[in-house]
């Protein structure tokens, strides 16, 4: 594989205590789902950073990234969509304006690197998910942050060629498709934009719409042909109840969009992102990652929530969710929604099955 003399961060850290403890029965119950599952993040980003996060830039100008193989398998998980796009922060500081050459450049060194791994497959639907998980393979579902496109309707196609199955239409700010979530006028989907999201349906890609506007969001899920994700949010009614500031109120999702999402057959992940569910910078216990699951399963029913934790390998410098501090510690949701009292064949479904699901849905077989 491949390496880079910049010192990166450990994707497993070992003897780290148990965060949601278990009575006996409910250990056994565990260990029998760990085994059952196909565990499917929408929305990580399984990229290795370095340990000193001041030289992620340095990082990233080379042309040797590390994944994190390790790290997914010792979360559980079966498949992870990759949300690719750091490599476009050597050429801008703001996310929404990441050249596409460079979202190329790191998705092709990432499939590159997974075809040189015996343990790790490219999967691109549910049943390549499920084959992975028959052979024992971590699965990397190839997918955007955001189509960092311009106006050229064609490099939907070039992505899609490039493995993509999910992409996210805005990140932060305006682009030619429509506006970001922090935009200070939300003009909604654009006519290119409708565009856009024809040419996704076409091809079976899934349109993401965690980072859009609330009325880009709603006008996507109107013209869509196909059922939409909100890949890695959390419920905005929710999220202010427990203390979100400016930030999280423009990520955090409306009860109206996310009904509007379910009732198309579309699907909700929840992040573990603290600075998203509740306050930047801040140390959470995993009881409020558990109570946006919660949320999401009273609002939307229990086939329409999913994992999305927007998770990475690396130093965080916003805080962190106790318990879900990197991929490796996904298992731990398990362990949480059996003390929140969920069926294991809900538990099932949320961490993996619903996702199978929906991307049939969208996809096919």
């Amino acid at each position: 594989m491949v390496e880079t003399s910049i010192p990166l961060s450990h994707q497993v850290i070992l003897g780290r205590p148990v965060t949601v403890p278990l009575d006996d029965a409910q250990e056994k119950r565990f260990q029998q789902l760990v085994a059952d599952v196909t565990m499917i993040d929408l929305h990580q980003h399984p990229m290795v950073k370095p340990e000193d996060p001041g030289r992620l830039l340095e990082y990233l100008r080379g042309d040797s990234y590390v994944w994190g193989y390790e790290a997914v398998r010792h979360g559980g998980f079966t498949a992870v969509g990759t949300a690719n796009v750091y490599r476009g922060m050597v050429n801008t500081d703001e996310m929404s304006f990441v050249r596409f050459s460079d979202l190329l450049d790191e998705i092709g060194m990432m499939l590159s690197d997974v075809g040189r791994n015996d343990e790790v497959v490219r999967v691109s639907n549910a049943d390549e998910i499920e084959a992975a998980k028959e052979r024992g393979k971590v699965g990397f579902l190839p997918t955007v942050e955001h189509l960092a496109i311009g106006n050229e309707l064609q490099r939907v196609d070039v992505l899609y060629n490039a493995g993509i199955r999910l992409a996210g239409l805005t990140y932060r700010r305006k682009n030619y498709i429509g506006d970001g979530h922090l935009e200070r006028n939300d003009g909604g989907l654009s006519t290119f934009g409708i565009d856009v999201v024809k040419k996704m349906n076409d091809l079976g890609m899934v349109v993401d719409l965690s980072h859009a506007s609330f009325r880009t969001a709603m006008d996507a899920i109107e013209h869509s042909q196909a059922p939409v994700a909100f890949s890695h949010d959390g419920s905005y009614t929710l999220g202010l109840e427990q203390g979100g500031g400016e930030y999280a109120s423009g990520r955090l999702r409306r009860d109206e969009e996310l009904v509007a999402c379910a009732e198309k057959g579309g699907i909700v992940g929840v992040t573990v992102q603290p600075s998203v569910i509740s306050s930047w910078g801040s140390t959470l216990s995993i009881e409020r990652l558990l109570d946006h699951y919660d949320y999401m399963v009273k609002l939307l029913g229990i086939d329409h929530v999913a994992i999305g934790t927007d998770s990475s390998v690396g130093v965080r410098s916003t805080g962190f969710i106790e318990g879900v501090e990197s991929p490796a510690e996904a298992k731990n949701i398990i362990r949480g929604l059996i003390t929140h009292g969920y069926s294991d064949t809900d538990i099932l479904k949320i961490t993996g099955g619903n996702a199978l699901a929906f991307l049939r849905r969208v996809m096919g077989e």
